[in-house]
């Protein structure tokens, strides 16, 4: 089961990944501004709201394992047909169906890990599933490298998404043999309310709003980094393609180290100190990265890796804390209505930074949406509960 759900995180971060990688490219071959890149990816964020609240109902009502066998296969066939846009209307298309599947597969493998791991340990085995990202991060940074070696950057951020299909492939093959959480262990008792109803009455109100909130600030600022970095190394930095992938390779690194550490820390110290350190952490040395002049290799290369720690060691605990701020019998719908709602309105962020890059340039741009989320992000989180060891069952949870 643990590999199977991890596949499924690996195949998020390959093509999600691929998409700032391609940017460039897709700029270049399709005519584009930079505001209209920053739609398009603001587009499927946006999307992926939707199909986070309509994945995690799915799953709530008809089990966890069929919904994701089928945003998987969705999700693989937009990828595949992002390659073929020919106008930015045809990539607004196919970025916001991808976005909507894509939304649509982490709550409901985030419901599905949850339930089955202790809750001493659910910070950790959720982080460790989320460590995918960076695995399938690295593919997609090679899959950058190896195209852009053989073929024009306006031709090979389409055989990007054309080989974006594969990962999709092996992980419904991997998917196969898995099966829900025994109903022994996720009582599915009836309902008083309706889903939404229950969410958003007195007993679980703070949570979802709250948990929406802070899932948006949170996001927009590891946005803010993620998605503009390469372009940013490109165009200000006036880095060659191999040099913007070694970057990115250092990136990588920090970030599959920062989920493996990152969920014992939140199990440790608790959701609240965890995210706050992980979040500030994230601010100060993405601003050391993009404002600090250094002109030393090692130096920025090291900066890289720290960025990619803090970043996925902050991400490490979405999966346990949105778990666990709601009952079994709506914990999909709540988690992907926190996270996914949280995306959608964080998917503001790159639309706003390509926005304000012509006057203020990208990397000032980056560095203001980045302080500003943070800020928010850090105050959001002490007004939810702590949520660290809370058994998941039926019961609401206290706030």
């Amino acid at each position: 089961m643990t590999w199977a759900t991890w596949s499924g995180w690996g195949l998020d971060g390959f093509t999600n990944q691929m998409f700032p990688l391609a940017l460039s490219g897709i700029i270049a071959a399709l005519g584009l501004t930079t505001a209209q890149g920053g739609l398009a990816t603001s587009s499927a964020l946006i999307a992926s709201a939707v199909g986070g609240v309509v994945g995690g109902r799915l799953a709530d009502r008809f089990g966890r394992v069929q919904v994701l066998v089928l945003v998987i296969s969705a999700y693989a066939l937009f990828t595949g047909l992002t390659a073929t846009a020919q106008n930015f209307e045809q990539l607004l298309i196919w970025r916001t169906l991808e976005g909507f599947f894509f939304g649509a597969e982490w709550p409901v493998g985030a419901a599905l890990m949850a339930e089955y791991a202790a809750p001493e340990r659910r910070g950790r085995a959720l982080a460790w599933i989320q460590s995918a990202w960076a695995v399938g991060w690295a593919m997609a940074n090679l899959s950058y490298v190896l195209s852009h070696a053989w073929l024009p950057e306006t031709i090979a951020w389409r055989v990007m998404f054309a080989v974006g299909v594969l990962p999709a492939v092996v992980a419904l093959l991997i998917r196969r043999g898995l099966r829900d959480v025994p109903t022994s262990r996720v009582r599915r008792g009836p309902r008083q309310k309706g889903v939404f109803g229950e969410l958003f009455a007195p007993g679980l109100r703070k949570h979802t709003v709250l948990g929406t909130l802070f899932g948006a600030t949170g996001l927009a600022s590891t946005y803010a980094l993620q998605t503009w970095i390469p372009l940013y190394l490109k165009e200000e930095r006036g880095l060659s393609v191999s040099s913007t992938a070694l970057y990115i390779w250092f990136m990588i690194v920090g970030n599959w180290l920062g989920y493996v550490l990152g969920g014992h820390v939140h199990d440790r110290i608790g959701r609240r100190w965890a995210f706050t350190v992980f979040y500030l952490g994230t601010a100060v040395f993405g601003v050391l990265f993009m404002a600090v002049p250094v002109t030393a290799l090692w130096y920025n290369l090291l900066l890289a890796a720290v960025v990619g720690f803090f970043i996925s060691a902050q991400a490490s605990g979405k999966g346990a804390l949105f778990t666990e701020l709601f009952p079994a019998r709506v914990r999909g719908t709540g988690a992907g209505i926190t996270y996914n709602v949280g995306r959608g309105v964080a998917a503001f962020s790159p639309a706003l930074i390509g926005w304000a890059s012509d006057g203020i340039g990208l990397g000032s741009a980056i560095i203001v949406i980045l302080m500003v989320c943070t800020a928010l992000t850090v105050l959001f989180i002490w007004l939810l509960p702590e949520t660290r060891g809370r058994v998941l069952d039926e019961q609401a949870p206290p706030s």
